[in-house]
């Protein structure tokens, strides 16, 4: 079928391929046409290069440059047309897309004039041989490219597709571009039902009859009229935004469906209209940015170019520069990729720059007020899409929507029985309010193998803070949540040596946000200490699973200063039992402190278990810092308590502890035979992240007994498990990359083992124990040469040691040695002495850069 298409003052005719201006044929030549073709059929989206590679060269294998040709010469074409220069827009290394003024039309010579009015329906607004009342854009379409591609394809298979979605996501727009572009399959019409001015349910069958020009029949019910109009008729009818009549909407559908065999639905809703053959497309919010991406993947995100589109409205000159492209992105990442929100915040562009838009996301409903002239009331501004979706619950939906606000970055079934607070309701009765919240596309539900887990976007959250402050039920929703943590955390420690990573972390990982949001309440002025206090207690292992010592350690102190003397001793023992735990790399004295108190305390409340678990911790401690009688005594106490525990793998760090004393004090043999076994209690508990870090210290006794080989291969394994399974904290990636570098300078691989330090060396860095590593990157200089360099890292690495009151282990020790040698060698007494004072001198950041200088 020959299609046409005006582009502004231009002709495409696709049969004959043949582009005109002003009725004037251009020099473009029919492979240029089809190339032009292809985009213009797909205008407003981008189209990938193997796509318009196949329509234009079919069946041929073409190179890149073929297709960039055709495209200059399309644009040399265009040029006539001054505007015509952003027409056409490349998304690098991708493909393309067309942005120019589209409009289809049929060919004069083949279709005949037609009347496609009907009772109460404005004349076509979309060019059809079919009839149809799609209306016309007014503005660009960006993105969903996918999701149109779905839509389509499942409506050519189900009758009734209903796109759902939170308020604002674009279920209208995605709706209205598919009628648009599946017009040619509905030769009695395509016709768009708008449901959301109608407030009486009953109003729903009359404005589907005006539509299709049924007259209503007297003793004969509206729809059955409709249907029995309907029944030998190919139509596509739309039902956009369905929610609010829904109840009266579904009875229609299911009767044309049912008496209607060649008649489709494609409805728009915030919730499914649950007829039966109902296929459900959940629509998201547009794809976002990456923080650390290229200008060119950042443009890439249908979000940013959906803000760049609707900014050019506002100042046509604009263009995502890399001045522009990070804040923009930044914008649209706030927004969460939410396409209301996101053009009400281009709008802006007339009055605001880029950073003062995002300054002033804080406020996003207030930012985001005032929508264009003729936009839907519920679509005006941010909020009013809200409270369209807001004021259609019940009261118990209200109360349970606004109490999950409290939740920061998402919740489970049992979290929100405790928030919401219906003693009433069991799991059963929750699921199923929950559902209700899900299915209105107001909760999103995520479901993995470890169970599903619910949240609001962070829009939404902030919408129903406010609810929640209206109600007056911030400080008791705050409390309950933050009371329900401090419990869920309770065994936390326990259920880390009990089982499977997996099951930890799907009960705990995810749960960090939370934490914040419920300390800083119960620290707050309102707030309530105690819970405070036994939730920084409680959640101490957390602390160094989410990287975040630093945090960790700014809470714990917090909680230890708000102590009371009514506070229970298990309680102030863990606090200081994981103050030391997280002091281990910055303050070894506050270390053995710390866990010393913890030891007493544990002791004071009866805890075996904890207190086995302190002494074994104080043990390593203790070796650390040289003093290894102490230590062993430390740990002969703990190997009792541990071993009666009920916990499956709590002897796992038992051997873990009395390897590495056994290491220090040089039984290298008895170290291994340690770890070996607490190898195995870590890998039979399921406890892969324990065991990856005893693999690393496994490696780190086979290079101490000099199996250089084994040793790499031990440290190669630990590192790509911690990269492919998110095991360990940076900070053991860190020392275990650097152990690596360590062997390879034994070997000689300087070069190999530059790369491994580099990386190593930042981790490390980040938890201010990068000088644990220098003995081995100051042997490296010495091997090539840098004797000066060498011998200030020396002054540093002892000037480190002494301070801290810490003794290096055999590898570093032995790297020490050789280094002296070489240094004694190299240099005269006077000069090394001079040089290792200056080292002595140096920042912990200064002796990194010179260390890994190549």
């Amino acid at each position: 079928m020959r299609t046409i298409y005006e582009l502004g003052p231009f002709r495409l005719d696709t049969e004959g391929r043949v582009l005109t201006h002003d009725g004037e044929a251009t020099t473009l030549g029919a492979r240029g046409v089809a190339v032009l073709a292809a985009l213009v059929s797909r205008a407003g989206r981008y189209v990938e290069k193997s796509v318009i590679v196949e329509e234009a060269w079919p069946g041929v294998v073409v190179e890149d440059a073929n297709l960039a040709v055709q495209i200059s010469a399309i644009r040399r074409a265009l040029a006539r047309v001054p505007e015509s220069k952003h027409w056409i827009e490349t998304l690098t290394r991708r493909g393309y897309r067309f942005a120019g003024p589209v409009a289809r039309r049929p060919d004069p010579a083949e279709t005949p004039s037609m009347d496609v009015g009907h009772p109460g329906v404005a004349s076509a607004r979309v060019a059809s041989q079919h009839p149809n009342n799609v209306p016309a854009r007014v503005s660009s379409f960006v993105g969903r490219a996918r999701e149109i591609d779905e839509v389509k394809r499942l409506l050519a298979r189900n009758r009734l597709v209903t796109l759902v979605g939170i308020g604002g996501v674009g279920k209208t727009r995605v709706a209205l571009q598919v009628a648009g572009e599946v017009i040619e399959r509905y030769p009695d019409g395509v016709w768009v039902v708008e449901l959301a001015s109608i407030s009486d349910a009953a109003l729903v069958p009359i404005s589907v009859a005006q539509m299709l020009g049924v007259q209503e029949q007297i003793g004969e019910p509206l729809i059955r009229t409709v249907c029995r109009h309907a029944r030998t008729r190919r139509l596509l009818l739309v039902l956009d935004t369905c929610e609010h009549v829904i109840a009266a909407a579904a009875p229609v559908v299911a009767a044309l469906l049912a008496e209607a065999p060649n008649a489709h639905v494609l409805a728009t809703s915030r919730e499914a209209l649950n007829v039966d053959g109902e296929q459900q497309v959940p629509l998201q919010p547009l794809s976002l940015p990456h923080g650390d991406d290229a200008v060119d993947d950042l443009a890439a995100a249908e979000a940013v170019q959906l803000f760049v589109e609707r900014a050019k409205l506002q100042q046509p000159g604009f263009a995502l520069t890399a001045d522009v492209a990070r804040p923009v992105a930044a914008i649209c990442s706030r927004l969460e990729g939410i396409p209301l929100a996101v053009e009400l915040a281009a709008a802006r562009m007339s009055s605001l720059s880029i950073e003062e838009i995002g300054r002033r996301l804080d406020d996003r409903f207030g930012l985001l007020a005032a929508g264009p002239r003729g936009t839907p009331p519920r679509q005006k501004t941010l909020r009013s899409a809200l409270d369209w979706s807001y004021d259609l619950l019940a009261e118990e939906e209200q109360r349970a929507l606004r109490r999950l606000a409290v939740f920061a970055g998402g919740f489970t079934l049992e979290a929100a029985k405790r928030i919401i607070g219906d003693r009433t309701r069991n799991d059963a009765t929750m699921l199923d309010l929950l559902a209700r919240l899900v299915a209105r596309s107001l909760v999103l539900a995520e479901a993995s193998e470890t169970g599903t887990r619910y949240r609001l976007l962070d829009t939404m959250r902030e919408y129903c803070m406010e609810k929640l402050d209206a109600a007056r039920e911030r400080s008791l929703a705050s409390a309950r949540h933050a009371r329900h943590f401090r419990d869920h955390f309770e065994d936390a420690v326990k259920d880390w040596l009990s089982g499977p990573d997996m099951r930890w972390d799907a009960a705990y990982m995810r749960d960090r946000d939370n934490v914040h949001a419920a300390l800083d309440w119960a620290f707050s002025s309102h707030g309530d200490v105690d819970v405070g206090i036994a939730l920084a207690a409680h959640a101490g292992p957390a602390w160094l699973w989410w990287s975040l010592r630093s945090e960790g350690l700014a809470r714990i102190e917090l909680a230890l200063t708000r102590c009371k003397p009514r506070t229970p001793p298990g309680i102030r023992g863990r606090l200081w039992l994981w103050l030391g735990v997280l002091h281990q790399f910055s303050d070894p004295a506050k270390w053995v402190r710390a866990l010393r108190r913890a030891v007493v305390l544990h002791r004071q409340a009866g805890d075996a278990f904890g207190t086995g678990y302190a002494l074994m911790r104080l043990g390593g401690a203790l070796a650390r810092t040289g003093r290894l009688d102490l230590a062993q005594r430390a740990l002969d106490d703990a190997q009792p308590l541990l071993a009666r525990s009920p916990v499956p793998a709590a002897m796992g760090p038992y051997f873990h502890a009395a390897g590495f004393v056994r290491k220090l004090a040089g039984d290298l043999p008895g170290a291994r035979r340690h770890y070996e076994k607490g190898l195995s209690l870590y890998r039979s508990a399921g406890l892969a992240r324990d065991a990856v870090q005893l693999c690393g210290n496994l490696a780190d006794t086979n290079w101490a007994l000099g199996e250089l080989d084994a040793a790499a291969t031990g440290f190669r394994e630990a590192i790509a498990l911690m990269r492919g399974s998110n095991m360990g904290t940076r900070l053991v990636l860190g020392v275990n990359l650097t152990n690596l570098a360590g062997v390879l300078i034994e070997r000689g691989d300087f070069e190999e083992a530059l790369i491994a330090a580099r990386e190593g060396l930042e981790l490390r860095q980040a938890s201010g124990y990068a000088w644990g590593a220098l003995d081995h990157l100051a042997l490296r200089a010495a091997l090539i040469g840098r004797s000066v360099d060498a011998a200030r890292l020396a002054g540093y690495v002892d000037g480190v040691f002494a301070a801290r009151g810490v003794v290096r282990q055999a590898n570093e020790a032995r790297a020490r040695t050789s280094l002296d040698r070489l240094l004694m060698d190299e240099l005269c007494a006077d000069d090394r002495a001079r040089l290792m004072s200056e080292g002595a001198t140096m920042t912990e950041n200064d002796a990194c850069k010179l260390a890994l200088t190549s």
